[in-house]
């Protein structure tokens, strides 16, 4: 295991983050008139896990990872009893990458593809500011040796235990190779204390096409496209629960 304490350096850049397309709110298709949409949105957020401490005065695109229990499998850096880490990367293509791969493995866990075989929807890309005085660069060159097992695809307990080690540091960020786009760099937030502003500094909107096959992001006159045929490892997608 690493030495992190010597690792630990100021960092200050920005993340790419992309989640599904909220332009309009799912509840105004439910109610007749804005003030019933503002109530039914009070009673949802009510019924949500309490926006942490340290979350007060982030925007909700900022706060959301922090805010609900940890998946049933955790996550790269995270364990089932750790709280939730903001992922992103450094670069706009890598983003991207690893959201067609995590859509591939979504169409795979399907019994019958159906109507998910073709998947026509939007996502928004959010530029997030970082400046922290406690940040580690696993995808530095003088850790190459290491990068194998912090980013493997298909087994996470190498990089768990590196994110307990974190947390015990009180680390708020960090920097390492893409599981899944050579040469790309992922980011994961563990302390909002990390984010630079409360807010996205800027939104890109995103068409997106994906088949089995193929998946295309669209926006304006530029395009991203991926094939699932580049990301496969002995024929599959790798991850610890496929």
């Amino acid at each position: 295991m690493l030495d992190l304490q010597g690792l630990i350096q100021p960092t200050e850049g920005s993340i790419w983050r992309v989640v599904e397309t909220q332009e309009i709110a799912a509840t105004r298709a439910i109610t007749r008139s804005s003030s019933e949409q503002s109530r039914l949105e009070e009673l949802l957020e009510q019924s949500k896990p309490p926006v942490p401490a340290d979350c007060q005065g982030l925007s909700y695109l900022l706060s959301t990872p922090f805010r609900y229990p940890p998946l049933d499998y955790g996550s790269r850096f995270g364990s089932t009893l750790e709280r939730g880490i903001f992922y992103g990367a450094k670069e706009l293509n890598t983003a991207l990458a690893e959201t067609a791969v995590y859509l591939w493995l979504f169409q795979s866990a399907l019994h019958e593809l159906g109507p998910m075989a073709a998947i026509n929807d939007h996502r928004t890309a959010l530029l997030i500011p970082l400046a922290s005085n406690r940040s580690i660069d696993f995808s530095a060159a003088e850790l190459a040796q290491h990068h194998e097992a912090i980013s493997s695809p298909g087994d996470w307990s190498y990089s768990q235990r590196l994110g307990s080690s974190m947390r015990e540091l009180a680390v708020q960020c960090f920097w390492y190779p893409s599981a899944r786009l050579q040469g790309g760099v992922n980011a994961g937030v563990i302390s909002p204390q990390a984010f630079a502003a409360k807010e996205p500094s800027e939104q890109q909107h995103w068409q997106l096409k994906l088949s089995p096959e193929s998946c295309w992001f669209g926006r304006h006159r530029s395009g991203h496209e991926f094939y699932r045929k580049d990301f496969l490892q002995g024929n599959r997608l790798l991850h610890p629960m496929a």
